[in-house]
């Protein structure tokens, strides 16, 4: 009933010569797109959780020690931890670090990782699930050096993002 006030309001103005013929055009499509599109503040769902940090980005390399290597000499930045996966951890300041892999599609980033208050994989992907969307929780110990399950989810465009404890350093 508001968007028949709205529109009616518009096509007095433009009758009264208040406003040109693209603008009430213009004013009328913003109206009624507005009303059909619902607004992300509709979504019933609370947020999942709040980002606190960019923890880490993992990329995949061919070779993890040469890449290692580039990155120290370039960027001074040294190993922290070497998970059982073959992989390095290369930290970057005191929250967050460079992971280097040996994994498909190299030359490309595999995930980046949001760090978060209260992390709890198991209770993330339930709140995942409110938005609709899958997670995969990985129990797999080899997989990390931290000893916690990791959780992974695709974002719209398809990216692999891990929601992990903000300040767990691989």
């Amino acid at each position: 009933m508001d968007n028949i006030v709205a529109i009616e309001n518009l096509i007095e103005k433009f009758e009264q010569k208040k406003m040109t013929r693209r603008e009430l055009v213009a004013s009328l499509l913003v109206a009624t797109v507005a009303t059909s599109v619902p607004s992300i503040s509709a979504q019933t769902a609370a947020p999942v959780a709040i980002g606190r940090s960019m923890n880490h980005v993992s990329l995949s390399v061919t070779d993890v020690n040469r890449s290692a290597d580039f990155y120290n000499r370039v960027l001074g930045m040294d190993i922290i931890s070497r998970p059982a996966n073959g992989g390095l951890n290369m930290g970057l300041g005191d929250e967050s670090f460079l992971g280097l892999y040996n994994l498909p599609n190299p030359g490309g980033m595999h995930h980046m990782c949001i760090g978060v208050e209260n992390y709890n994989a198991d209770a993330l992907a339930e709140k995942l699930q409110d938005h609709g969307i899958d997670a995969d929780v990985n129990r797999d110990p080899a997989n990390r050096t931290s000893g916690g399950d990791q959780l992974y989810f695709s974002d719209p465009d398809g990216i692999r993002v891990q929601l992990a404890q903000h300040g767990y350093l691989g």
